[in-house]
């Protein structure tokens, strides 16, 4: 027995010498990606309340940085309705230990209608899309869309605040400006008018004018080659329903006080009746410029357009990568070997009671040259998982998502924002 032994214990020794390459492959064959069920299970049940539950009806389109190992979380939000944009809806920021969520959290109101400072008066009944930027690691901007009293449209223009992290202060209102049509000497602020005779510079006389119901400060920031890049949102809208959209692609010298427009994706190239190009996640290499878009119709989907860095003022056709296409996308890159994800909306999944709509979202892996996109598993969410936002903090990705635990709106969940994680077991091949 002793030699049966010793002989099988040598062969297996040799066996695993000469033919580790063999041994290699029998193995990485017998792996599988972990159960989509366990990682949607798993990211859902760990998701904290953040945002302040006991007095807001609606909250929804967040935006996360982490400093420092706290959390700043800022969103729209109405203690008033469950309706989006609406009288009372104000720019909040949620501050937490992302060791501790909910029972850490406390909330800073960045701004409301009305509020005067700076020699600016805020008009209109609300504000919006608070996007949030980290300058460093002692200054959060935050930006938003308002308009003042003589403003044609809600969401006319758009302003800024800077956040103290050491002291927890405020600063005042900052109206942010813009360059236009490659001329610095075209300086104005950046609202509906700057960006209707850029996009008559890009694309055309006349072609601006289309674009008539307000702006949005949608899309994330990236940074690279010395300066901080964004997007600007346009739209059209006929009896409240938006049918016509696209964002301008806009880089800072400055932190983002001031603005030089750039090129912006034609939406008359999509084949769908509805032109819209909303809310993109933005990435790069060595050559391009990328934005990721919804085009808000199932037959759209998501779609990518890129520019090149040699000419920003020019983008491609937009290209469908993704399906359905409804909800904003987000995007992060957690380096090797996991490379980019993306999180899409995903159609919703019926599960009886009264769940929300908006309650599947596909976590998709996406290669280097943007030709091929590989479900990596579903997140279910009976709540909903809507309008997702993904943040890279040494090296982890943290989530921040809209639900509707309380059901306050029929359809959509739009009334919690929750703090998760994206946890790198997920895409971690297992036996």
């Amino acid at each position: 027995m002793l030699v049966r032994f010793v002989c099988l214990f040598t062969v297996a020794l040799l066996l695993g010498c000469i033919l580790p390459g063999h041994a290699q492959e029998a193995g990485r064959a017998a792996r599988k990606f972990p159960d989509g069920e366990v990682s949607s299970r798993s990211f859902v049940d760990q998701a904290a309340l953040i945002s302040q539950f006991t007095v807001e009806q609606y909250a929804h389109q967040s935006s996360l940085r982490i400093v420092q190992g706290i959390g700043y979380a800022v969103y729209q939000c109405n203690e008033k309705t469950p309706d989006e944009n609406k009288a009372g809806q104000v720019a909040r920021m949620a501050v937490f230990n992302i060791l501790n969520p909910t029972a850490t959290a406390r909330w800073v109101d960045i701004a409301a209608a009305e509020e005067a400072s700076n020699g600016i008066t805020l008009g209109g009944t609300f504000v919006s899309a608070p996007m949030l930027h980290a300058r460093d690691d002692k200054t959060l901007r935050i930006f938003f869309t308002a308009r003042l009293a003589e403003d044609k449209v809600p969401a006319y223009r758009a302003f800024y605040k800077d956040y103290d992290i050491a002291t927890g202060k405020l600063s005042g209102l900052h109206a942010l400006r813009c360059t236009i049509a490659k001329d610095p000497a075209q300086m104005m602020d950046l609202a509906v008018p700057a960006i209707q005779k850029h996009l008559d510079f890009l694309h055309g006389p006349g072609f601006g004018a289309q674009f008539a119901k307000g702006i949005s400060t949608a899309g994330d920031f990236l940074e690279f080659d010395g300066q901080l890049y964004s997007t600007i949102q346009i739209k059209n809208s006929t009896e409240g329903v938006t049918r016509l959209l696209t964002n301008v692609l806009m880089r800072s010298a400055d932190g983002g006080a001031t603005w030089e427009l750039l090129g912006a994706p034609d939406p008359r190239l999509l084949t769908t009746e509805v032109k819209i190009l909303a809310e993109p996640a933005m990435t790069q290499d060595s050559k391009h410029v990328y934005l990721h878009l919804r085009t808000n119709v199932v037959e759209g989907g998501y779609v990518l357009c890129k520019a090149k860095k040699s000419d920003l003022y020019s983008f491609d056709a937009p290209v469908k990568k993704w399906t359905y296409g409804i909800g904003r996308p987000t995007i992060v890159d957690y380096g090797k070997p996991i490379g980019t994800v993306a999180m899409f909306t995903a159609p919703s999944v019926s599960m009886g009671g009264t769940q929300m709509s908006r309650n599947k979202c596909d976590v998709v892996l996406i290669d280097p040259s943007y030709s091929r996109y590989t479900r990596a598993f579903s997140i279910v969410d009976y709540n909903a998982v809507n309008t997702p936002f993904l943040c890279l903090y040494r090296d982890e990705v943290y989530v921040t998502y809209s639900t509707g635990r309380r059901r306050l709106l029929p359809k959509f969940g739009t009334s919690e924002i929750v703090f998760s994680k994206l946890r790198r077991e997920f895409f971690v091949p297992g036996q």
